[in-house]
């Protein structure tokens, strides 16, 4: 099996105030890659006002890491179901974090 794109964009975010990079990758892989068949990185790089926060809101599992997510820079085990949960979970910190969701997302 080859690697199978599910998602990838990047998008400028501008929205009460709050300034940043949203960059959203999934791909369906081999599972010798990965034993559930996806890698994934959905990150969203806040603007500070002097530099850019990377590490504000991320969750992936590139780079030979298993599943995790970035939190205001604090690195938290992430417990990874399917591609809808994903979603949902992220857009969830980010309704905690920012005050809405970045990832416009309607599941099964």
């Amino acid at each position: 099996m080859s690697v199978v794109v599910l998602l990838r964009f990047k998008r400028p975010i501008d929205r009460e105030g709050i300034k940043g990079v949203l960059e959203v990758k999934v791909y369906k892989v081999p599972e010798e890659q990965v034993p559930h068949g996806f890698k994934y990185s959905l990150q969203f790089a806040r603007w500070t006002g002097s530099g850019w926060d990377s590490n504000f809101l991320r969750y992936d599992n590139f780079c030979g890491h298993t599943d995790h997510k970035h939190i205001k820079g604090q690195r938290f085990p992430y417990k990874f179901t399917d591609v809808d949960a994903l979603i949902r979970d992220f857009n969830a910190d980010a309704r905690e974090l920012l005050g809405f969701e970045l990832i416009p997302w309607e599941s099964d």
